[in-house]
């Protein structure tokens, strides 16, 4: 199985390891990357910043829970992925090892066939088959069952409706779901179209202006794949990237919004992440070459660097009344 890179790699613990340990391991690492000890590394300055993002998660009960939970859903999934790949090489080798040997059959040359009295018999036969059915169909009244009238207008009128306009969703600002906000763009309904017809469907997630919320944004200065966060719109690397077809593509709009977000595509029916992508502030990204299903996107506000006991006191410094002004001497 594919090997995720969290916090415990950072600092080098085992994902049980007492805060005992962690705390010294942070020491003990950040005694060697420390820029007072390494002045103009830029190298070094940046695996400090990953360090202090590492202890600061870890040595938190409730985020370092967060962070554990995050590891077992996206083991998960990379579990689930592999042993779907297994399970279709599994298949293409025992359906190439399922041929098997008929008997052999006798096929007469062509002169002998022409030579056999059989031949000739059923020949005759077939044709006066033949004569005998042309001759009672052509002497019936050629009439439609109105049933069968019935069905085809039936038929027709559902492939009319087959037809599906894109669809351009905006997600509400108050919608949450495990501390994400989620929209749903993209419902395929097999039921509205005829099963010769396959729709495809664009669709479009417009992310609404940024909304404080110190609760459900995500505060962190490096991506969830340990790294910093990404310099433009994008793929978060080291995240699989499923569910590839030519009929789906989601376009996500971020040109509303002041922050960046970390954006999640959640199979319904697979009950897994397919996609992960951050888009910058004032940005948007088309999420393609999706394969048909059913889809949720799920988002969430990113405060890159921040922390909530930051965010919290911006909230109530913005909050609080001005000071009254002084009173003249």
């Amino acid at each position: 199985m594919a090997k995720i890179h969290t916090h415990y790699d950072n600092l080098k613990v085992a994902r049980l390891a007492p805060q005992e340990v962690i705390r010294a391991a942070y020491k003990a690492l950040s005694q060697k990357y420390h820029p007072d000890k390494n002045p103009g590394d830029d190298k070094a300055a940046r695996i400090m910043a990953i360090l202090n993002s590492a202890y600061g998660t870890l040595s938190d009960p409730v985020r370092r829970k967060e962070h554990d939970e995050w590891i077992a859903a996206e083991e998960w999934e990379i579990e689930w992925l592999e042993s779907t790949r297994e399970d279709g090489r599994d298949k293409s080798r025992a359906e190439a090892g399922s041929g098997w040997d008929g008997a052999p059959v006798e096929v007469l040359a062509p002169y002998r066939a022409v030579r056999d009295p059989r031949w000739w018999f059923g020949l005759m036969l077939c044709f006066g088959l033949g004569c005998a059915a042309g001759a009672f169909f052509l002497g019936q009244e050629r009439v439609m069952p109105e049933a069968l009238a019935s069905a085809m207008g039936t038929q027709r009128a559902a492939s009319s409706a087959s037809a599906s306009a894109p669809a351009r969703v905006e997600a509400p600002p108050d919608a949450r779901a495990d501390s994400w906000a989620v929209a749903k763009p993209h419902v395929a309904d097999a039921s509205a179209r005829s099963p010769d017809i396959r729709a495809l469907g664009v669709t479009e997630l417009v992310v609404p202006a940024r909304v404080a919320d110190c609760e459900t944004e995500l505060h962190s200065l490096i991506a969830p794949n340990g790294e910093p966060w990404p310099v433009q719109s994008g793929y978060v690397d080291g995240f699989p990237v499923g569910n590839q077809g030519a009929e789906t593509q989601i376009r996500i709009d971020n040109t509303r919004n002041g922050s960046p977000v970390l954006v999640k595509v959640f199979d319904l029916d697979r009950r897994s992440n397919v996609r992960h992508v951050y888009v910058l502030a004032r940005d948007s990204f088309l999420v393609e070459r999706l394969a048909a299903g059913k889809y949720e996107v799920r988002y969430q506000n990113v405060d890159v660097g921040g922390s909530q006991e930051e965010c919290v006191g911006r909230r109530k410094q913005a909050a609080s009344p001005p000071p009254p002004p002084a009173e003249p001497a």
